[in-house]
């Protein structure tokens, strides 16, 4: 099992994502707070992408909120 791409704010995690779809089948992607809706819009305008599972939950410190994990493939040409 790969590492997760931590997505930030400065949005580094976009470089990141395409290469690894490159030479991979399936990605997973991590995001906090605000970052949440900008991942989740970015991946779901992409056309080539099918997400394989979304899920959320807290973080075992609360205070640092809601947590998204986004499981996404290359679309089959």
């Amino acid at each position: 099992m790969t590492k997760p791409i931590f997505c930030d704010k400065n949005g580094v995690w976009k470089e990141e994502l395409k290469k690894r779809l490159e030479r991979m089948q399936d990605v997973t992607l991590l995001a906090l707070g605000e970052t949440r809706g900008n991942v989740l819009a970015y991946v779901n305008s992409r056309r080539d992408l099918d997400i394989i599972s979304v899920h959320t939950g807290y973080m075992k410190d609360k205070s640092k909120g809601i947590g998204l994990k986004i499981k996404v493939c290359k679309k089959p040409q």
